[in-house]
């Protein structure tokens, strides 16, 4: 049997068509099936439109391309622009650059017994032609061309590949070829479906359309290698419909985390199989496989009894082959659906118990974790069974949450920032344990994670999973309170595995500590869950009171000051001593969270000495640390008296050397590593979060808007050409970016200045961005995510992998923040709210995600439609700046105090239903109760007391003031 457990409960076609509101699903038909014209309607995952220009790959722009394909936690294999299948990240551990030998998908053709032609589904080689790197001896450079790109064996002239995450589209073309081949691929990517979206497959359909005028018979193949064994078993396998090669290994002496399967799954009709391409050393194996494959007939099929006696001389693992038959009558098209899937249910913690990132390995035997996916699906088997079985709702939901997004009014610069880092999820940045739970490097090296631990101080910026998967992203949150925290309530920034072995050595970092605060009142806020905020809430409460805790040895505010004054480690590895903006936001906007999470808690003396301290902070902030352009951190550079207290034999943060060598320059007489008066893109993080978060403003907004515009016209540079780098190097010569920190003339800079400085990150870039479109600089904020995505077009960088410390970097998941930013979304399922106020005031179509739902919805002047496209929606009101006046919601006249709309009585809605808000015009005229409301918002941010409102005034009005987006 494929099916190694019982199905789930199987969705029809019909109801996922229904769900996806018209969204695309099949069309056409697979093999097997009648057959369909070629003029009839296009693949099921094309949207109704053609894909626009910024998302179309051929030539030089598809040379960097490498799409990754898998699912959350499971690893991932990258498709390319030509089609090709590299980075097999799959056995619990990046792998970029891996091939898994020669697996790739080939298509002949023949007519009355005579092969017309025979082509693997690859475009030209887009590697260097001397060598491109290699993970063995005697390939890559200087060895010419890589073998297992099959660069060496018929390919198509030309190919042309269409990026819209989730899904992948490759076009091929070669005049001398009859047909036209498209590859599809794709694996599933469900909002809110953690499971599905967990799936260790990629799904691949194959068409081909007959273009001549005779019918042909044409040959589908797909090779699969058997990837970390040395001897294979291979099994061809036939269960109600379905059929598939299982690869499995003979190599018993293995241990278990270097033990998996694979399997190559099709549900096509008329089947071939070569359980074993021939054994042999050289280039026997492909050699044959080629020969017999490009050839008129059927496939040859070959199986051994026993496992294969000696390792191949290059290194190479043993493959297989599944191919499918059909014929296509002229003018007429038929597609075959591929899936392969793997299976590596254990991974070794190599890393363990090393002292920082740069260690060494562990020598002795690692301990292990167990995947996540391999506790749903038995084995690789059961995962391509699963996946066939149930593939038009998979792919149907699938693509509707593409077509969600590129459908949508959002502009193009944003959709391909967000669609471009999405991947990370579904990369080996990303681990989910056996409970579920997520872990995260912060980014990849060739062949190992980049910086363990679900680093808080980087994984702070990503906004993708609180969104589109909730439940993932409170596990975050759960594992970090319940394994990062001190005795003393410091919450240590980088998590060992296993779960419960230990701290890191490094104690707490400031914006980490405080964003975990920050982040526990969002996940609350987002799933409405008091019983869930109730149970993290001691955690919560100890990391609060640690910020003036005695046992705090970095004594951030012992006086309660609101403001954080000692030694304070951050996201640039290094520590800030004395005030600044930039931490001390994020200690506010914890104090604000934890005000609100107090009260619900049952706690209001304690909120109320949350909201007297953050008073006091804000009041320094304003007045001590903004120089009427930007925020700075104010501090004596030249006062080595500063440093004392904390020099105790402590580590000074990634550096070996002691304390006072660390942070004191004698031939400078300065403290090395701090800002100074700098203008730091950062300086408003905790800002960033608050708005995101609905906390409202936490310093003078008129201040914030200087600021984030000095951010803007000091540290986005137009080129780079004469800009001076000693650092990593993202960005260069003709590209634009947007810089760490800069010392405008007038201001000092340190001798020795944070690292990093002079870099450009993506993740930075995404966040200011969105904040600059929050708060009203909207031309400023698409510029940067202009410049951010001209790097990363096709010809200069991957589009699916944005770099920072390694490759898929998780901070460059701030992208996800555009969304909300341009939306102006606000949501709180404790009240049941969700509100909407584009970026300037645009009318349009945009995708939402929150709570236990997603849809879109359609902003079109005097009228809001919602719709949900998944999941659900409690619902009790809306908030609709800027939809002034009376209104109706369907139909019905709706109660409304300024811009929050009620429902009737509260409503939940599912997947396929719409709600309709519309403004009631009367002899054209709208009532003024939207007006009227505007005039109480610009009053109150006038007198400067709108950081102080009650919570439930702070939720009924925006973040950002109206001064900044014009009238409602």
């Amino acid at each position: 049997m494929l099916d190694h457990q019982d199905e789930a409960t199987q969705k029809t076609v019909a109801e996922a068509a229904r769900q996806t509101s018209g969204s695309a699903t099949h069309t056409g038909t697979y093999a097997g099936t009648a057959p369909e014209a070629a003029s009839d309607s296009s693949p099921s995952t094309d949207s109704a439109s053609h894909p626009d220009d910024d998302f179309v790959y051929r030539g030089t722009r598809s040379k960097y391309v490498a799409f990754p394909l898998g699912g959350i936690g499971t690893g991932s294999v990258s498709l390319t622009g030509s089609g090709r299948l590299v980075d097999w990240s799959i056995r619990n551990k990046p792998d970029i650059h891996q091939f898994n030998g020669y697996s790739h998908f080939a298509i002949k053709a023949e007519h009355r017994g005579v092969l017309l032609d025979a082509r693997v589904l690859n475009g030209p080689y887009e590697g260097n032609p001397t060598g491109s790197p290699a993970t063995r001896k005697f390939d890559g450079f200087g060895f010419g061309a890589n073998r297992d790109t099959l660069a060496g064996v018929p390919h198509f002239e030309e190919a042309t590949f269409i990026g819209r995450f989730p899904v992948a589209e490759v076009e091929f073309t070669d005049t001398r070829f009859p047909g036209q081949v498209r590859l599809t691929a794709m694996s599933p990517f469900i909002p809110h479906e953690d499971r599905d979206s967990s799936m260790p497959v990629a799904m691949f359909t194959i068409e081909v359309t007959n273009t001549s005028d005779h019918s042909i018979d044409y040959t589908i193949g797909g090779t699969l290698g058997n990837l970390g064994c040395d001897s294979g078993v291979h099994r061809f396998v036939e269960d109600r419909g379905l059929h598939a090669l299982h690869l499995t290994s003979a190599d018993a002496d293995r241990p278990p985390e270097q033990r998996g399967d694979l399997a190559i799954v099709t549900d096509a009709d008329d089947v071939e199989h070569v359980d074993y391409h021939f054994r042999g050393q050289w280039f026997d194996s492909l050699s044959l496989y080629w020969r017999e494959f490009a050839r008129a007939g059927r496939l040859k099929e070959r199986s051994y009894d026993a496992p294969r006696a000696s390792r191949n001389m290059f290194s190479q693992p043993e493959h297989g082959t599944l191919a499918a038959r059909v014929t296509v009558a002229p003018g007429e098209r038929r597609r075959v659906r591929f899936a392969i899937s793997w299976n590596y249910p254990v991974g070794s913690i190599y890393w363990f118990n090393r002292r920082g990132p740069g260690s060494p390995f562990y020598e002795g035997s690692a301990p292990t974790w167990k995947n996540y996916y391999a506790t749903q699906w038995a084995d690789a088997l059961a995962s391509g069974a699963d996946a066939m079985r149930r593939w038009p709702d998979l792919e149907a939901r699938t693509v509707a949450f593409r077509d969600s997004l590129f459908g949508s009014s959002l502009p193009r610069e944003i959709v391909s920032a967000v669609s471009g880092t999405l991947g990370i999820l579904r990369s080996a940045t990303v681990i989910r344990l056996e409970g579920g739970q997520l872990w995260g490097w912060e980014g990849q090296h060739e062949h190992d994670g980049s910086c363990e631990g679900s680093c808080t101080h980087v994984w702070n910026y990503q906004q993708a999973l609180p969104y589109l998967f909730p439940a993932l992203e409170r596990t975050l949150r759960e594992t970090e309170f319940a394994y990062n925290q001190l005795p003393n309530g410091g919450l240590t920034f980088r998590q060992r595995l296993p779960l419960g072995s230990g701290f890191d050595v490094i104690g707490p970092c400031a914006d980490g500590h405080f964003g975990a605060i920050i982040k526990a009142f969002r996940e609350w806020k987002n799933s409405g869950d008091d019983a869930w905020l109730r149970q993290q809430w001691p955690a919560i409460r100890r990391a609060i009171d640690y910020a003036w805790s005695p046992g705090n040895p970095d004594r951030w505010d012992p006086e309660r000051t609101g403001v954080l004054w000692g030694r304070q480690h951050h996201t640039l590895d290094m520590e800030l001593f004395g005030p600044n903006s930039w931490l001390t936001s994020m200690y506010l906007a914890a104090l604000k969270a934890g005000a609100e999470m107090a009260e619900a808690m049952d706690e209001p003396a304690f909120a109320g000495e949350l909201v007297h301290i953050a008073h006091k902070g804000r009041e320094f902030v304003d007045c001590e640390l903004f120089n009427g352009r930007w925020f700075t951190q104010k501090l004596d550079l030249g006062n080595r008296a500063l440093l004392e207290p904390f020099d105790e034999n402590r580590a000074a943060g990634v550096l070996a050397e002691s304390f006072m060598q660390a942070y004191w320059s004698d031939e400078y007489r300065e403290i090395k590593y701090q800002v100074g008066d700098g203008c730091l893109t950062d300086q408003l993080l905790g800002q960033w979060h608050a708005d995101l978060a609905g906390l409202g403003d936490l310093v003078d907004p008129r201040h914030v808007g200087t600021a984030l515009q000095s951010v803007y016209r000091e540290n986005f540079r137009p080129t780079l050409r004469d800009h001076f780098n000693p650092c990593r190097v993202y960005a260069y010569e003709n590209d634009a970016g947007l810089l760490l920190a800069t010392w405008p003339e007038g201001t000092h800079q340190p001798a020795v200045p944070a690292p990093y400085a002079e870099e450009v990150w993506t993740g930075l870039e995404y966040m200011m961005a969105s904040h600059l479109i929050m708060r009203g600089l909207v031309d400023e904020g698409l510029t940067i995510v202009r410049a951010a995505r001209a790097r990363h077009d096709g010809s200069n960088r991957n589009p699916w992998n944005d770099i920072e410390c390694g490759s898929y970097y998780a901070r460059s998941l701030s992208s996800y923040a555009l969304v909300n930013a341009w939306l102006g979304l606000s949501f709180d399922a404790r009240r049941g709210e969700i509100g909407f106020r584009p970026a300037r005031h645009a009318s349009g179509v945009f995708p939402w995600s929150a709570g236990k739902g997603w849809g879109d919805v359609t902003v079109d002047g005097a009228e809001v439609s919602l719709y949900v496209k998944g999941g659900e929606l409690q619902l009790a009101s809306l908030s609709l700046p800027s939809l002034d006046g009376e209104v109706t919601v369907d139909g019905v006249t709706a109660r409304r105090e300024g811009s929050r709309v009620h429902l009737a009585s509260p409503r939940l809605m599912r997947a396929g239903e719409r709600l309709v808000v519309r403004r009631i015009e009367r002899h054209g005229k709208a009532s003024a109760a939207g007006d009227a409301d505007v005039a109480t918002v610009d009053a109150s941010c006038a007198r400067g007391d709108a950081a102080d409102a009650p919570a439930d005034a702070a939720s009924a009005t925006p973040t950002f003031t109206e001064a900044q987006h014009g009238p409602a």
